[in-house]
């Protein structure tokens, strides 16, 4: 069905209405006052044009920009260790002058407690900053030699007593947590340029000037001693050739290896020589084994580095050693 067809004279009716429907008056422009926007003002004409935007990342206005990653915890003091090792070269004086079974003197009871405040400061740092490995040196420090002291000296006073023991099971419960977090004892020590000539030993002496432990006047110590076992095998710290390997005084049996570089070093108190002179040496080839021998108080390894005719401290340039070093020094200097 089609639709119905407008006649004529009704779409000439239509056709006004139309046209003033759709007609409309013109918008007056409004102004940044009325619109809210008082403060804009328009740039004058002569205006420079706005420089384009980079396309690289904008370098920072400082001479130094922000690292990638910093450490979330960055370590709040030395390690504990050389606290440990003076107090216990200390320890062993004492013992040596002090009268058997006369109760603990004063200065042993003033070096305890010195050592406890030592320990507390130790204690609050965050877990990570307290290493497995030093934790447990440092317990097993505590215990004997608070052993050693009481076999020497009888029953120590009760406060003490008390002071000490909370000390050593504070230790122990934070080896315990440590282990409970997957924390490893060892950890893989950085590169450097010389080679641990016994890996995982303890420090028990730094380089520098120090007590004599067996004839008590203080002269300089021109090495590390390296607490192991005896039998342990001492391995070059470096490529070079053997120039001496034999009995050398107090130091025992030693061996002497020279380097390029100008640098020697020194292995001394050896139980046995695992070389001779001559011999071409790689990286941790064996060179003896550890021992007793010369003048020394217990099994251990005496380790010298000479540069340029100048014994230098051997921590320096071995591979993580630095920071120790460092806290060696320290220690050194702030023993009386």
């Amino acid at each position: 069905m089609r639709p119905p067809r407008l006649t004529r004279p009704l779409a000439l009716l239509l056709l006004p209405l139309l046209a003033a429907g759709c007609a409309t008056a013109p918008v007056a422009k409004m102004s940044f006052a009325e619109a809210g926007l008082s403060s804009i003002q328009a740039l004058p004409a002569d205006a420079a044009p706005a420089a384009p935007e980079p396309e690289l990342p904008v370098v920072p206005p400082v001479k130094v920009a922000a690292p990638e990653a910093v450490a979330s915890e960055p370590p709040e003091g030395p390690p504990i260790d050389p606290a440990l090792i003076r107090f216990a070269a200390d320890a062993r004086m004492r013992r040596l002058h002090g009268r058997v079974g006369s109760g603990f003197p004063a200065d042993v009871e003033a070096a305890w407690r010195a050592l406890a405040a030592e320990l507390d400061g130790y204690l609050t740092r965050a877990l990570p900053q307290t290493p497995v490995l030093e934790l447990v040196r440092a317990q097993v420090t505590v215990e004997a030699e608070w052993d050693y002291d009481q076999r020497r000296f009888g029953a120590p006073p009760a406060d003490l007593a008390r002071l000490v023991t909370a000390r050593a099971s504070r230790l122990g419960t934070r080896i315990h947590a440590a282990r409970a977090l997957g924390l490893s004892m060892f950890a893989k020590r950085p590169a450097g340029p010389l080679r641990w000539p016994i890996e995982n030993a303890g420090l028990s002496s730094p380089f520098g000037m120090r007590n004599h432990p067996l004839e008590g006047r203080r002269h300089m110590h021109a090495g590390i001693d390296l607490a192991a076992e005896r039998g342990r095998v001492v391995g070059a710290a470096a490529k070079g050739w053997v120039v001496r390997a034999g009995w050398a005084g107090g130091y025992g049996l030693m061996v002497e290896v020279r380097h390029p570089g100008d640098v020697t070093t020194r292995y001394g108190h050896l139980s046995a020589l695992l070389c001779a002179p001559g011999d071409a040496i790689d990286p941790g080839q064996a060179v003896g084994l550890v021992g007793q021998t010369g003048v020394a108080t217990g099994p251990h390894l005496h380790f010298e580095v000479w540069r340029d005719g100048l014994p230098r401290d051997p921590l320096t340039m071995l591979g993580g050693g630095t920071q120790l070093a460092g806290a060696a020094a320290f220690a050194a200097r702030a023993a009386p």
